[in-house]
């Protein structure tokens, strides 16, 4: 794993999105290459090389995982933890359970990589939506837009229970016992905006500074 003073995160300041990418991706998988025990919680078919890939619905899955309970993982075990648009599932409740959990497993020290929808920026664009609306109707971004906040809604799974932006986020891991070290509020690149953070666990859970 790589040691606290080792990390350089990448140089976003004066970089288009489209060349930070790339450069985010190559961090990551680097991460992944250098740890001993890393969960990717909330998988889905998605399998990240390097991770034990998890998640409660998807039978491509390594394990069936719930993410708020890692009873089958002893405190202080896992060097890495990545989570990509899962949170966001969660209630606000079971999203700070799910946080105090990865803190337990977490190595001191250990970081937590996850991204999810930037609610400042889907409202931002729905506004945009509506305003523009009696001139150029866009009934189908509107709905997707919505869908955005709400979830695609599949199954039980695809819910949308919670939304986060920066401040919101950052609020919420202090208080489970973690620092942002890194974000970037255009990654990955999709459709729903995005926001990406890295944090590490700092310090025993509620023990705020």
């Amino acid at each position: 794993m790589h040691e606290k003073s080792k990390i350089k995160y990448p140089r976003t300041i004066f970089r288009r999105n489209k060349s930070i990418e790339p450069i985010i991706d190559k961090f990551l998988a680097n991460l992944r290459q250098n740890v001993n025990k890393g969960l990717h919680l909330g998988a889905g078919a998605l399998k990240l090389e390097g991770l034990i890939n998890c998640d409660l619905y998807n039978p491509q899955a390594d394990l069936k995982v719930d993410a708020t309970k890692l009873d089958m993982f002893d405190n202080n075990s896992i060097d890495l933890i990545e989570s990509h648009h899962m949170i966001e599932h969660l209630s606000s409740a079971d999203a700070e359970k799910a946080l105090m959990e990865w803190q337990r497993v977490l190595r001191q020290d250990g970081l937590l990589v996850m991204t999810f929808p930037d609610i400042t920026r889907i409202c931002l664009r729905w506004l945009k939506l509506i305003i523009w609306h009696p001139i150029k109707q866009r009934p189908e971004k509107l709905a997707r837009t919505a869908q955005m906040i709400v979830g695609s809604q599949e199954h039980d799974g695809m819910y949308h229970k919670s939304a986060y932006n920066i401040i919101l986020m950052r609020r919420l891991l202090v208080k489970c016992g973690f620092k942002i070290e890194f974000s970037y509020a255009r990654y990955p690149r999709r459709t729903t905006p995005s926001l990406l953070v890295i944090a590490r666990k700092i310090n025993t859970a509620g023990q705020l500074y």
